[in-house]
């Protein structure tokens, strides 16, 4: 292809990934009888509404294909069709994101998940493609790095939301993510080797049931570990497998410790393309009190916004320091928690850090200790999630329905855990809570109940809610333990668990059966 002259290479190079999957995108045929799954779409008013926005979608592929052309060629000019397409693309958008939402996120048809990720990417393409008028290379680099900060939050969306689409799916979006960071990473240094506090503002709950806390066991023993407590809840009652802290699973053979790389914000923002990477952030003290919310920020705004406004010199202009999480005018500000959230598949550079535990690999029994419904289908690999906030973010006491080893990589976290015998005491939310099964997580705010927390309600109500917890709950049997970087939890599948972090806190979960 002959571009004009003032076009940088690295754009090219950009440009041309996105003009072969477009031009392979809408060679795809339109007439096929089943979706990306194997599964048949039905030929009903869904799939009439699916296949009128799929078309609709092609349209504006075709036109950002013949604009590429005018593009290298040195005569695109934007102009007002420009906006047109805008506002499809921006229909086509919003029409896939409203059906994804009429369903439980696993069982939306991936054909909406597709169109939705689709419109999103060809979006990039249309961002990029109008900054190629600029005339001098100058102008060109400045749009063109601007044009990157949308193009990456668009991109993860497409990941986070729907999973990648048709042909533009999730392995060229991961590509085409790699290529930009080609561009940014040169330009992305930060010079300052600052690590994150380790100050813990509330200081340590004492520990009066400590976890045992093991190293050099094998698998052999860990398997004889779990074999044998689940062999003795079923046949006595008691409280099987007991929590353990494994103080050398992780330590001398994570890069994320051994080289202390996720204590640097340098290295975090570094990994995130310059902290531009979009992440979902929890909003709010428990995901089970009201005013809890989730948002999708740039990984730099939720570091500055709830992690430390200094660690990126004292840059808030484009990092939200006066959004919700900083408001002057709240006299507490709402903690920020990226919680729960598979980073690593998003971001494989950070999955390179870390290595999977030989103990989910481990032949255990894989049953619900008490309760036969809850038993999951074994898990090819284990599940990943990161857990990253400051200092106070909370876990609320819950179950898992699977096997978890917690690993803790940067700062401390204190957990208390409880065994399934106690679920009559654990006070079980309702099933149905504003359309979410809440069943897994107790009515009892741990905080509040051991005075860590304030009460935001009525005292004197509250007062009374806590002593009868306290009396409710003065015989049950529970473990705790103050998890430092290196330390690994094994929480058994049923137990109960509340976790706080006590400083700013980095961790990751895996979940296996």
């Amino acid at each position: 292809m002959s571009y004009h002259p003032f076009i940088l290479p690295a754009f090219k190079r950009l440009l041309d990934r996105y003009h072969e999957a477009t031009k392979e995108l809408v060679e795809a045929t339109d007439e096929e009888t089943t979706d990306s799954d194997g599964q048949p779409i039905s030929g009903g008013i869904e799939d009439f509404e699916r296949q009128a926005i799929q078309n609709l979608l092609n349209r504006q592929a075709y036109y950002l294909l013949d604009t590429f052309e005018d593009a290298i060629a040195g005569t695109y000019e934007v102009g007002s069709f420009d906006d047109l397409v805008a506002r499809r693309l921006k229909d086509i958008e919003f029409a896939s994101h409203a059906r994804l939402y009429a369903y439980r996120f696993d069982e939306a048809p991936s054909y909406w998940r597709q169109i939705y990720s689709d419109a999103q990417v060809l979006t990039t393409f249309h961002i990029l493609l109008k900054e190629v008028n600029k005339r001098t290379p100058h102008e060109q680099r400045q749009a063109f790095l601007k044009a990157l900060d949308e193009v990456v939050a668009r991109l993860d969306q497409s990941i986070i939301t729907a999973g990648g689409g048709r042909i533009l799916d999730r392995a060229w979006i991961e590509g085409t993510i790699k290529q930009i960071d080609q561009v940014l990473r040169p330009i992305s240094i930060f010079n300052f080797e600052e690590e994150f506090s380790e100050l813990e503002p509330n200081g340590r709950p004492g520990l009066s049931r400590p976890c045992e806390r093991h190293q050099g066991w094998n698998i052999d023993e860990f398997e004889r570990h779990m074999r044998e407590g689940h062999a003795l809840a079923m046949a006595t009652g008691t409280v099987g497998p007991e929590p353990i802290v494994f103080t050398d699973l992780t330590k001398d053979t994570w890069p994320a410790l051994l080289d202390k790389k996720w204590v640097r914000p340098s290295y975090l923002l570094q990994e995130t393309l310059g902290g531009r990477r979009l992440v979902p952030v929890e909003i709010g003290r428990s995901y089970a009190e009201a005013g809890w919310g989730q948002e999708l920020l740039p990984f730099k705004e939720f570091l500055v916004r709830f992690i430390d406004r200094t660690i990126v010199g004292g840059d808030t202009t484009s990092s939200g320091a006066d959004s919700p999480g900083t408001d002057a005018n709240k006299s507490v500000p709402q903690p920020g928690y990226l919680a729960q959230h598979d980073l690593f598949r998003q971001i494989p550079a950070l999955r390179e850090d870390i290595m999977i535990p030989d103990f989910c690999w481990a032949s255990v029994p894989s049953f619900h200790p008490f309760d036969p419904a809850k038993v999951k289908p074994t898990l090819q690999e284990p599940e990943l999630n990161a857990w990253f906030g400051p200092a106070g973010t909370t876990t609320p006491l819950h179950t898992d329905l699977y096997n978890n080893l917690l690993c803790q990589v940067v700062g401390t976290k204190y957990v208390r855990l409880y065994p399934p015998q106690a679920d009559e005491y654990m006070r079980p939310m309702p099933k149905n809570v504003n359309g979410v099964d809440m069943s897994n997580t107790s009515a009892i705010d741990l905080g509040l109940i051991e005075g860590w927390d304030e009460c935001d309600d009525d005292f004197d109500e509250a007062a009374d809610f806590i002593r009868e917890v306290q009396e409710s709950l003065e015989d049950v049997e529970y473990f705790e333990c103050i998890l430092e970087p290196g330390d690994t939890l094994l929480i058994p599948v049923g137990w109960w668990h509340y976790v706080r972090s006590l400083s700013v806190s980095f961790s990751v979960s895996f979940w296996w059966n």
